[in-house]
């Protein structure tokens, strides 16, 4: 049943995709007085057909998308190229509203879909390691570290399989990369159960990268920090911290980059670290020592401290032997001992002294106080690594209508950048290596992914078929011979030297585009293949 339902689904909307962006070209056409000949839903051979007016309204027998045939949409002939319902006849403006029509309505059929998305609520787009972090940050995605099984198969049941449990080793080597979950022969896996029973179960061959008829939860490899040294003899390494361990959290938060680590070591003298040891999740608290010190950024002339021999640049370590981490104290403590003489432990360019003195008049020692900034868990050092990380949870985000309006536009701004930029990698990749991107898909991978939205539910095969709006738009615009954006281009000739391209020679290129994009389609759908068998 779900198979046929993703027929059904692959059907409506490569249609609506296509019909909305020819239905742009038709209502344009038909604004700027051009003929429009044929109006087709599907593609030829034709299996019945109408005529309204001037214009021939049919339905064909291969379903998927449509058609738009103008008057004089490839002209040659003279006679054609000077009729005033041609689109051959019309001006450079008119024709380019013409071309751009079709690309305006996927946009706007995308703007539209997500704006419905958004107000009801549908998954956040992430498309980039920015998305992920800031809805990471959120709280509209949760993630634990390691790889969880999702969707079973009957088969991998009745070995034992079941959703949420942890891989933990395949063929008893620790899941540590995903190179390691290509496989080509049987394997022997290792699971740790949500009730935390480890169990090692046999399993078949199915087919390539279907991990033997498990379907595991999105993963991907996250930034961790990963603590290089502990200091001996150490509060940190007391605590419990060892070289090796994979930070995960501080005081609550997550910890994916050095800066991260020390903006929230520096908000407090307790630090309670959650961090992975192998398998194993541990809770560690540590109390830092306080390391902010006391600095004299001035000694006042004819001062008490000038008297007493103070100098600039001295660290005030201790006072009437009470540690000094604040200029705060300093001052509490000459409020409270008013008159007394009190003994200052300094450290002097390294070299620590003792430094009786009293304060002056109003009990003013005549000294500038400064706070000497330092990394606070000078204890532990640390550098960025990567680990295994499942997408555990992704909650939907739903706004007010016209937040939602605002934020679909800017989602296909950012999404048509990310479009754009993804082509030209592909292009460049065919180009140098006559390799497809891994990221980059066609048909076959567009049907997957349709068969997978189905299952989800409405709203994500909405948001689906909107950003599968956006490539379509993206791609047509480019400057692609046979594409609207090849039309463009040589509009934009025409314009620029005063002189219509020959219409021959237009048509020639355009023919040749349309083969080359064909065999750009026939390879994409083989890399898609291979990735799924």
């Amino acid at each position: 049943m779900s198979v046929l339902l993703t027929i059904i689904a692959v059907i409506v909307i490569f249609s609506v995709l296509v019909l909305i962006h020819e239905y742009g070209h038709f209502l344009a056409a038909r604004r700027a007085g051009i003929k429009v000949l044929e109006f087709g839903i599907g593609f030829p051979p034709r299996l019945f057909s109408k005529k309204y007016g001037e214009t021939l309204y049919s339905v064909n027998a291969i379903p998927f998308g449509g058609f738009v045939r103008l008057f004089g949409e490839d002209a040659v002939s003279e006679e054609i190229l000077k009729n005033k319902r041609s689109y051959a006849h019309k001006s450079p403006w008119v024709r380019i509203k013409v071309v751009v029509a079709g690309v305006f309505m996927n946009f706007v059929l995308a703007i539209v879909l997500l704006t419905i998305g958004f107000s009801f609520g549908i998954e956040p787009l992430l498309v980039t390691e920015q998305d992920l972090f800031q809805h990471l940050e959120a709280g509209n995605v949760k993630s634990e570290p390691g790889i969880f099984v999702g969707k079973v198969s009957d088969s991998a049941k009745t070995l034992g399989v079941a959703p949420g449990d942890k891989l933990l080793a395949i063929d008893d080597k620790p899941i540590t990369e995903n190179s390691q979950l290509a496989a080509s022969k049987d394997i022997d896996i290792t699971l740790v159960s949500l009730k935390g029973e480890t169990k090692k179960i046999h399993l078949p061959l199915v087919s390539k990268d279907r991990f033997f008829g498990i379907d595991f939860k999105p993963f991907t490899e996250f930034p961790r920090l990963v603590i290089l040294e502990v200091k001996p003899d150490s509060a940190s390494i007391r605590a419990g911290l060892k070289s090796g361990d994979v930070i995960l959290q501080v005081n609550g938060s997550e910890t994916y980059f050095p800066e991260d680590f020390e903006t929230v070591i520096s908000q407090s003298n307790e630090a309670r670290f959650r961090v992975m040891r192998g398998n194993q999740i541990l809770e560690i608290s540590v109390s830092l020592p306080d390391q902010k010190r006391v600095v004299i950024a001035d000694v006042f002339e004819n001062s008490a401290a000038q008297q007493a021999r103070f100098e600039k640049g001295d660290i005030v370590l201790s006072m009437d032997g009470a540690a000094i981490a604040k200029p705060e104290q300093i001052q509490e403590m000459l409020r409270k001992n008013p008159g007394k003489e009190m003994v200052y432990r300094i450290s002097r360019r390294g070299t620590e002294i003792q430094i009786k003195a009293k304060a002056g008049a109003k009990n003013i020692l005549g000294i500038a106080l400064s706070t000497v900034s330092s990394f606070r868990n000078s204890e532990v050092s640390v550098y960025r690594g990567s680990i295994l990380t499942s997408i555990t949870e992704i909650k939907k985000v739903r706004y007010a209508p016209w937040k939602a309006f605002k934020q679909a536009i800017s989602e296909s701004v950012r999404l048509t950048g990310l479009t754009v930029s993804a082509f030209g990698r592909t292009l460049k990749s065919i180009v140098s290596q006559f390799t497809v991107p891994a990221e980059i898909g066609g048909p076959v991978q567009i049907a997957y992914y349709t068969h997978t939205f189905v299952q989800e539910g409405f709203f994500a095969l909405l948001r689906f078929t909107a950003l599968l709006s956006l490539s379509l738009a993206v791609i047509n615009v480019l400057p692609i011979p046979a594409l609207d954006g090849g039309r463009l281009l040589f509009i934009a000739i025409e314009v620029i030297f005063k002189k219509r391209v020959n219409a021959r020679f237009e048509s020639m290129v355009h023919s040749i585009g349309f083969v080359l994009l064909l065999l750009l389609i026939v390879l994409i759908t083989y890399s898609d293949i291979t990735k799924l068998f």
